[in-house]
């Protein structure tokens, strides 16, 4: 979290010492970059530790032996802890959007656009429930939180770096079979989504001379959206799976 906010006030700072034919394109919606930075990677990371760490302290702590001995239904029990870790994300991703429009609106001056904020704020969380649902899947699983984190994190990052290659050697070899093979992975759309969306929100082109944006292409964002659902659903339901069909009255040692 202090990496996330330390991230927004070095780029603001960063911002204010590039030329000013350079910040001229983009002054009036620099807020945007406050919230695109983190969707490059440190949004999902922090997503995946909440969702490994939401359910798996509470086997290390023996507190799931507690609550399930308590009058209380799996599905309620489930439901709260995975409900909670959203809340958590959607405070964070919240916060650091506000202080982005905040220090862009003090820096650059009025902000433009500002009407699809909450567009943003959307964005954001759907991107980051792919991760979130996979760390909440391996938390259930494996029942450690510093192992369940450290898996989810390597899915991630071997998701990313597999893209990255793939796209460069597509780049070089001039196959675009690479770059419909890299849409499968969770990456492409988590990664893609949020700036994608606001690129498309700001009427600005991918190409556009000076905007530092980069995204999926606005015609990929039915798909982006489809492999979003798809793999949040599929680590959703494992995560319940395993919590219903698992014995979970004891303490993890």
């Amino acid at each position: 979290m202090a990496i996330t906010f330390l991230l927004e006030l070095g780029l603001y700072l960063v911002l204010t010492r590039l030329p000013p034919q350079f910040i001229e394109t983009f002054s009036g919606a620099a807020w945007t970059l406050g919230i695109i930075a983190p969707s490059a990677g440190l949004l999902h990371v922090l997503a995946l530790t909440i969702g490994s760490s939401t359910s798996a302290e509470e086997y290390e702590l023996g507190t799931a032996d507690y609550w399930m001995t308590r009058p209380l239904k799996r599905s309620s029990y489930f439901l709260g802890k995975t409900v909670g870790g959203l809340v958590l994300l959607f405070l964070i991703v919240f916060t650091y959007s506000i202080l982005s429009l905040s220090v862009s609106w003090y820096v650059f001056g009025p902000q433009s656009k500002v009407e699809i904020f909450p567009i943003a704020l959307a964005a954001s969380i759907a991107s980051a429930a792919p991760f979130y649902a996979i760390g909440l899947a391996f938390g259930e699983l494996l029942r450690r939180s510093m192992m369940s984190t450290i898996v989810a994190g390597a899915v991630f990052f071997a998701s990313v770096l597999v893209e990255t290659y793939a796209n460069f050697v597509a780049l070089i070899a001039g196959d675009l079979t690479l770059r419909e093979v890299v849409r499968f992975l969770p990456s492409w759309a988590s990664t893609g989504l949020t700036p994608t969306i606001l690129t498309d929100a700001l009427g600005l082109s991918l190409n556009t001379p000076g905007a530092p944006f980069t995204g999926l292409g606005a015609e990929n964002l039915w798909l982006a959206a489809a492999s979003i659902f798809i793999y949040s659903t599929v680590f959703f339901l494992i995560a319940w799976l395993r919590f219903r069909h698992s014995d979970v009255t004891r303490r993890a040692l």
